[in-house]
């Protein structure tokens, strides 16, 4: 990698970020939201136990 920092990002925009839209099916929505949603309640779960246990103070 060269060591100017804007060839650097822009390296990495050209890598990493693409304008590509890429089409997914209703499935993949509907894993991602249910899979979002279990580690949301899993959170409020694990902070109301801690609180509980008195972690929090």
């Amino acid at each position: 990698m060269p060591p100017d920092p804007g060839s650097i990002f822009g390296s990495l925009l050209r890598g990493c970020i693409s304008d590509v839209y890429l089409k997914g099916d209703r499935k993949d929505y509907v894993e991602s939201a249910v899979f979002l949603s279990l580690g949301v309640c899993s959170s409020i779960a694990t902070t109301y136990a801690l609180s509980l246990a008195g972690f929090f103070v």
